[in-house]
């Protein structure tokens, strides 16, 4: 039934294709080698089985959709898609980003990101 889907598409605002960049993988090693290990956030059925059946306290506050959204799907290929091209930068090279940033545009100098 995709032909008869009416889904409504999201565009990018103009201003933001200037900041896209296309990057190559960040990671030495083939996409093929990442392994997932998909696990629930919150195991309530496990908590129960151990003698901590705390879901009826969630429930009552309302939280069953949280964690629904949390146990949620899980999506592989994007998750590898997103690792291999994740770069992981330094204290350092944090600072360093920032300075360049407060350079640029001294107003945002004693700002927090």
């Amino acid at each position: 039934m995709a032909g008869s889907s009416t889904s409504s598409s999201t565009k990018i605002p103009p201003f933001m294709f200037k900041h896209l960049q296309i990057v190559g993988n960040e990671m030495e090693f083939p996409e093929s080698q990442l392994s997932l290990l998909p696990e629930k956030m919150v195991d309530f059925n496990s908590l129960k089985d151990n003698g901590f059946d705390v879901k009826p306290y969630f429930s009552a506050q309302g939280w069953d959709k949280y964690f629904d959204m949390l146990n949620g799907p899980i999506y592989p290929d994007l998750l590898k898609k997103f690792w291999m091209k994740a770069r992981v930068f330094s204290e350092y090279e944090a600072k360093q980003e920032e300075l360049a940033a407060i350079e640029r545009d001294p107003s945002l100098k004693g700002k927090t990101r």
